[in-house]
C-alpha cells in the first residue's frame, strides 16, 4: 500500500523545518518529490499550470534527468516560451535532448489507440534510454486532455494511473506528474483521478493524498478485510498528524517562552551595563577631580609665590592628598581588571601556606585610618594562627572588600572581625551593625554590579562583593550572608584549609 512519506525527524528542529518546506512557496514543496513520485496536477487557470510545471522541469534538468513534456492543450512554442521566461535554456536543453517534447500520437496513442499496458512498457523503456545516455533519471509530465477525445481506449484511463501506481512503486530513477485541466473533466473522472495519485498538485500547493487508494482498491482486487485496514489506518494516520502538529505547537510555546525569558534577560543585562559605564565613569572621575584641583592648586602657589622652595608640611599635604586618590583610581582599576580576568577564566592563584588570622590583622591595621574616620570600632578576635594553603593576596583582597564594605555601610558602629579554625575547614567572619540588607536583595547582592543600596548614596562599582565571592570559590570555599534592614549585616566565610587540587 502506497502511503505518503512521514515527516522523519523527531527533532522539533527538524520537524519544524521540514512542516516548513512541506508548507512553503511551489518550489519548494517540490523539492520534495523524488523518483517514485506519481502525481497528478488539477488546476482551473493557464498560470496555475505554469506555476507547477516550469520549477517542476527546471529541478530535472538542474538533477541532470531528462524532462520528457506531452502535449495536447498547449503548443511546443507556448511551453518553451514559459520555461524559457522561468530561466531554462530550451534551445540548449532541447540540443544535447534533455527536454524532448512529445505529441499524443508519440506517446500515449502511437499504437493508434490507447493501450495502458503498452504505455507503461514505454515509460520503462524511456527511462533505460535515459540512463544508457548518461542521465540520471527520468521527469515527465502530460497533458491528459487527450482523453476527452473518441479514440479507443480512453474509458481504461483510470485503470491506466491505478496500474501506473504499481511501476512507480518499483522505479528508482522516474518520476511523473498528470495534468488535469478541472473545467474540461467530468466531477466523476478528477474524483477517480484523486483517488489514482498518491500526492496532489492543486494550483500551486502539493498535497499528501489522504484519499488516494490503492491499485487493488481502484480495480475491484481488493478484499472487504483489507479495506477496512486502509479505512482504519488512514484514521491513524490523521490522528498522528494532530499529534505531530500538538507537539510542534507545544515545542513552538515553548520556545516562544524562552524567547521571551531570554529577551527580558538581554534587556536587563543591557540595562545593567548602561547603568555600570554611567556608574563607573563617575567612580572614575570622582578621584581625579580632586587630584586634578590639587595639582591645579600647586601649579597656581608654584607660578605666584616668589620664593623658591615650599614648606615641607604643605608639599606633604598635597603630596598626601593626591596619593590618597591615586589609591582609589587604582583599586577601582584593579577591580576591572579582576572581573575580566574572572570571566576569562585567567586568575591565576599562587598557593602557599598562610595564617589567616595574621592576614585579618594586618588588614585591619591597614585600615585604621579610615575606620577612626568614619567613627567604627573594629574588634578583633584573631588570637591564634589559622593555617591554611590559600593565594596570600587574593585572601587579603577578600579580606579587603568584606571590611571596607562593613565600614561603609556600618558608619558609626563597631565592627566585628572573626576567625576561627576547623580540622580541616577555616572561618572568616566579618559583622557590621549598621543600614543591613533587604531581605529581596540577599541572593543577588554577589553578582557583577550589583548593589543593594543607591550607588548616589554609597559609591562604588558593584564589583567588590561579586570579586570576593568569585575569589573564595576558586580557593575550594563558599560565602554566606546573614543580614536584617538597621540590624546590619554578617559575612561569613568558609575556606578548606587543605583545598584537593593544591596537595
Amino acid at each position: 500500500m502506497h502511503e505518503s512519506p512521514p515527516l522523519a525527524s523527531s527533532s522539533t528542529h527538524s520537524l519544524l523545518e521540514e512542516a516548513g518546506v512541506a508548507v512553503g512557496p511551489t518550489p519548494q514543496q517540490l523539492s520534495l518529490l523524488g523518483p517514485g513520485d506519481h502525481l497528478c496536477l488539477i488546476y482551473e487557470r493557464f498560470e496555475e499550470e505554469v506555476a507547477a510545471l516550469a520549477p517542476y522541469l527546471r529541478m530535472g534538468l538542474e538533477q541532470g534527468q531528462r524532462c520528457i513534456y506531452a502535449l495536447d492543450e498547449h503548443l511546443a512554442d507556448e511551453v518553451a516560451a514559459v520555461l524559457e521566461a522561468h530561466g531554462v535554456d530550451v534551445e540548449g536543453e532541447r540540443a544535447r535532448k534533455a527536454l524532448i517534447f512529445l505529441t499524443q500520437r508519440d506517446a500515449f496513442l502511437q499504437w493508434g489507440e490507447f493501450i495502458p499496458e503498452r504505455m507503461i512498457d514505454f515509460l520503462h523503456h524511456l527511462e533505460e534510454q535515459a540512463l544508457a545516455e548518461g542521465f540520471t533519471g527520468l521527469r515527465t509530465s502530460g497533458e491528459m486532455t487527450w482523453t476527452l477525445g473518441s479514440k479507443r481506449g480512453c474509458e481504461s484511463l483510470i485503470r491506466y494511473e491505478s496500474q501506473l501506481n504499481r511501476y512507480y512503486m518499483t522505479s528508482n530513477h522516474s518520476l511523473t506528474i498528470c495534468q488535469y485541466h478541472r473545467s474540461r473533466f467530468r466531477p466523476e473522472v478528477i474524483r477517480d483521478v484523486m483517488r489514482t495519485h498518491p500526492r496532489v498538485l492543486i494550483g500551486d500547493e502539493v498535497f499528501d493524498n489522504l484519499y488516494y487508494e490503492t491499485p487493488e482498491m481502484v480495480l475491484g482486487e481488493e478484499s472487504a478485510a483489507r479495506r477496512v485496514e486502509w479505512m482504519m489506518g488512514q484514521l491513524k494516520r490523521m490522528r498522528a498528524t494532530e499529534r505531530t502538529l500538538v507537539k510542534l505547537g507545544t515545542q513552538v510555546e515553548k520556545q516562544a517562552v524562552e524567547n521571551a525569558r531570554l529577551y527580558e534577560e538581554a534587556r536587563e543585562a543591557v540595562r545593567v551595563r548602561d547603568d555600570f559605564l554611567s556608574v563607573a565613569s563617575h567612580e572614575l572621575k570622582t578621584p581625579l577631580t580632586p587630584l586634578h584641583l590639587r595639582l591645579q592648586a600647586l601649579r597656581r602657589e608654584a607660578e605666584t609665590n616668589a620664593v623658591e622652595f615650599f614648606p615641607r608640611e604643605r608639599v606633604v599635604r598635597f603630596v598626601e592628598g593626591a596619593e590618597q586618590q591615586l589609591r582609589k583610581l587604582t583599586s577601582l582599576v584593579d577591580d576591572l581588571l579582576d572581573v575580566s580576568r574572572l570571566v576569562a577564566g585567567k586568575l591565576l592563584l599562587n598557593w602557599q601556606e598562610v595564617d589567616l588570622a595574621e592576614v585579618a590583622r594586618e588588614v585591619v591595621a591597614r585600615f585604621a585610618q579610615q575606620s577612626e574616620k568614619v567613627g567604627c570600632e573594629v574588634k578583633v578576635a584573631a588570637g591564634t594562627p589559622v593555617m591554611g594553603r590559600w593565594d596570600r593576596l587574593r585572601l587579603e583582597q577578600v579580606m579587603t572588600n568584606l571590611l571596607s564594605n562593613a565600614l561603609k555601610y556600618g558608619a558609626g558602629r563597631p565592627v566585628h572581625v572573626r576567625v576561627e579554625a576547623g580540622l580541616e575547614w577555616a572561618v572568616l567572619e566579618v559583622r557590621d551593625e549598621g543600614i543591613g540588607i533587604a531581605p529581596e536583595h540577599l541572593t543577588r547582592i554577589f553578582g557583577k554590579f550589583e548593589r543593594a543600596v543607591s550607588g548616589r548614596h554609597y559609591g562604588g562599582l558593584g564589583l567588590g562583593l561579586y570579586i570576593t565571592n568569585q575569589l573564595v570559590e576558586a580557593m575550594g570555599g563558599h560565602i554566606q550572608v546573614e543580614s536584617q534592614p538597621g540590624r546590619g549585616s554578617t559575612f561569613r566565610v568558609e575556606l578548606p584549609r587543605r583545598p584537593a587540587h593544591t596537595a
